[in-house]
C-alpha cells in the first residue's frame, strides 16, 4: 500500500472515530438502563484508536524526511501498519466511504518461507 493510500485509510478512520466519539458524548444517562459503562468504553476505544493514528501520522511525516535513516525505517513501519489499520477500518465496512481495497487481506500475513524454516532452531 502506498503512503497516500495509508493516509486515505487513516483519514477515513479518523472521521469514523470522530463520529463514534460524538455519538458516545451525545448519550444521555438513561434511568432504565445504565449506559455509563458503555459510554466510557467507547470513549476509551476512541482514545486508543487515536493513539494508533498519531503513531501512523508520525511515521507518515518521517517517511517524507530526506535522511534515509529516518525515511527508510518509517516506510517499513508504514507498510507493517497497513494490516492492523485495515482491520480497524473493517468495523466500518458498511460506511459509504469504505473502499473495497481496505478489506483485510489475510494472505498478507502468510509467513515468508525464507524466514520460517523450522531447521534454523
Amino acid at each position: 500500500m502506498r503512503s497516500d493510500e495509508v493516509a486515505d485509510l487513516a483519514n477515513f478512520l479518523r472521521a469514523r472515530i470522530d463520529e463514534d466519539e460524538a455519538a458516545a458524548q451525545s448519550v444521555k444517562r438513561d434511568t432504565a438502563e445504565d449506559t455509563t459503562g458503555l459510554k466510557a468504553q467507547v470513549l476509551a476505544d476512541v482514545t486508543a484508536k487515536r493513539g494508533v493514528l498519531r503513531f501512523v501520522e508520525r511515521m507518515q511525516q518521517d517517511a517524507e524526511h530526506v535522511d534515509f535513516l529516518v525515511h527508510g525505517p518509517a516506510m517499513i513501519v508504514l507498510s507493517a501498519t497497513t494490516f492492523p489499520l485495515r482491520h480497524l477500518a473493517a468495523a466500518y465496512a458498511a460506511h459509504p466511504d469504505f473502499r473495497p481495497e481496505w478489506e483485510p487481506n489475510e494472505e498478507e500475513v502468510e509467513p515468508d518461507l525464507l524466514f520460517s524454516r523450522s531447521d534454523w532452531a
